[in-house]
């Protein structure tokens, strides 16, 4: 894992040291990766250095990024960071974390920042006295932390050699960004701490930021600059955002927003040429929706339920049944499945297109998730529970059953004797899924279940998950998956695994039951 870390204006380099040894002792950080630490122009060792325009800025900083790098940024570097996640066609960040970086500094119109007057004060402070202001500014970074005079100390300590013309033009870029749409247009995994005291970016755009739909933790008692006051505190954070980041626990690179295991259209095409033949073959599907139903004996009747990954209807009958009330959201991916539903169970109020991760749903508006065997399909699971979080009201609960990688596991197996290829599905670990939860505000309670299918035939394996769309849509899947001489060495290596039942074909079946913090406990950091 290659770490890439850049800092805020009136910073350089200096102000991630206190973290950079807070990290160097973890395994996580280790041989495998590296670590860099860039500074903008004008700073550090950058001194005189003119500061670019922002177009030609972005590309400087784009083009020291290693590959496959979780990009760290504090402040105005956590609000370049950003605009660099969002960059179209950017292959180089995998994941983005910000630390005390609003979307906007300056405050514009409901948006909380800083006052606009204050800030034009401040400018021309910068101008007319700038070492002076610089300690002011040392002092406004430090104040309200729990450890305010050992971080002033620190960062007095941390002189810049000189304060130039650039620093007021890095300040001016400060002042004029506006991330509020870049900070959506973000598909890499990204999460935004903000320091629950901090005097320059208020708590209140935490919220803000958060509403835009994605992860978000405020830090009780921290304020600008928590990676000189918490040191570890971070690097336990950095910790747990890789471990959540699919692939970062093991320090391989992570997912580029092109390079997620399933593509999205490709699943939607499947599940809906699926649509006519599925109820007829998915009887694994309906006895999970079941069993996750059972589980809604302790929740309360629910106003508005939301039938995440609804397929052809069947839990959306269930859910009318068992809370003939309620307002019923049909979502799925695939258009044909909710045509399947209008024809076939027309049960649901509203039946909707629409990917998980991006739901075109109001803030607040949901009281009971229910999704069964949908959610699967869904890799970025940081921006997924976000966008959980934000249309659940207030006590909010999820039922969500899904698959975990211990699905398929005879068929991987015997696949693996006979190329190399990707022929099984992959899905995420339940460390994956409960941390993600958890972190979005959303903990619970998760339990394994495993169910075991069994087929006459490979063929006939094969042939069932055709059926129920779910045979293999990984990007880099096997060519050739039916072609005689290979199917028939996969059902050799296979053969032995054969019981008096058939051969088997297990599901590893993650079911989660989760229940929203209150919002306000997230502002205090709780």
């Amino acid at each position: 894992m290659n770490l890439v870390f850049v800092h805020g204006w009136g910073c350089d380099k200096r102000i991630w040291q206190p973290l950079l040894d807070a990290l160097s002792a973890r395994p996580e950080f280790g041989p495998n990766g590296s670590i860099a630490v860039l500074e903008l122009p004008g700073f550090g060792n950058n001194s005189g250095q003119p500061w670019p325009g922002e177009e030609a800025l972005l590309q400087q900083l784009y083009e020291q990024l290693p590959q496959s790098c979780l990009l760290v940024g504090h402040s105005l570097g956590g609000m370049l960071a950003a605009r660099l996640a969002a960059l179209p066609g950017q292959e180089k960040i995998s994941s983005l974390l910000t630390i005390a970086a609003n979307a906007n500094f300056v405050q514009r119109g409901d948006w909380p920042g800083m006052d606009r007057e204050t800030f034009a004060t401040f400018r021309q402070s910068v101008h007319d006295g700038p070492q002076s202001t610089w300690e002011t500014f040392c002092g406004l970074q430090a104040r309200g932390d729990a450890a305010m005079r050992a971080v002033l100390k620190q960062l007095k300590q941390w002189r810049p050699q000189s304060i130039d013309g650039a620093w007021l033009q890095a300040l001016d870029c400060l002042g004029n960004l506006d991330n509020r749409e870049t900070l959506k247009e973000i598909s890499v995994p990204a999460l935004h701490l903000f320091g629950e005291k901090d005097t320059l970016v208020p708590a209140a755009a935490a919220e803000q930021v958060r509403a835009l739909g994605t992860a978000v933790e405020i830090l009780p008692g921290c304020g600008h600059a928590p990676q000189i006051s918490r040191p570890e505190w971070i690097a336990e954070k950095l910790r747990e955002f890789l471990h959540q980041t699919p692939g970062g626990e093991s320090r391989v690179r992570p997912v580029q927003p092109d390079e997620s295991p399933f593509d999205k259209s490709a699943v939607a095409r499947s599940f809906g040429r699926a649509a006519q033949n599925y109820d007829s073959a998915a009887h694994l599907q309906r006895a999970v929706c079941r069993q996750l139903l059972s589980e809604a004996d302790s929740v309360r009747a629910p106003k508005t339920i939301l039938d995440l990954g609804s397929g052809t209807g069947y839990g959306s009958e269930l859910l009318r049944r068992r809370f003939p009330q309620a307002r019923i959201i049909a979502l799925d991916l695939a258009e044909g499945m909710l045509q399947f539903a209008r024809s076939e169970r027309p049960v649901a109020d509203f039946h909707i297109a629409a990917d998980a991760e991006q739901l075109p749903l109001a803030d607040g508006s949901v009281d009971l998730v229910f999704s069964s065997m949908a959610l699967q399909w869904c890799y970025r699971l940081p921006q997924l529970f976000a966008e959980l979080n934000r249309v659940l009201a207030d006590g909010g609960r999820c039922l969500v059953a899904t698959l975990g990688p211990g699905t398929l596991s005879e068929l991987k197996d015997s696949w693996s004797r006979v190329d190399d290829g990707v022929h099984v599905n992959r899905f995420l670990s339940r460390s994956e899924w409960i941390s993600a939860a958890a972190a979005s505000g959303l903990p619970g309670e998760l339990r394994i279940e495993e169910r075991v299918l069994h087929f006459d035939s490979v063929r006939e394996l094969m042939r069932e998950l055709k059926s129920v769309g779910a045979h293999n849509v990984n990007r880099d899947a096997g060519r050739g998956l039916m072609v005689r001489g290979k199917l028939r060495r996969l059902a050799e290596a296979y053969e032995p695994l054969r019981s008096a039942a058939g051969l088997p074909a297990s599901y590893e079946v993650i079911y989660l039951k989760l229940a929203q913090v209150a919002r306000t406990k997230l502002v205090r950091g709780a």
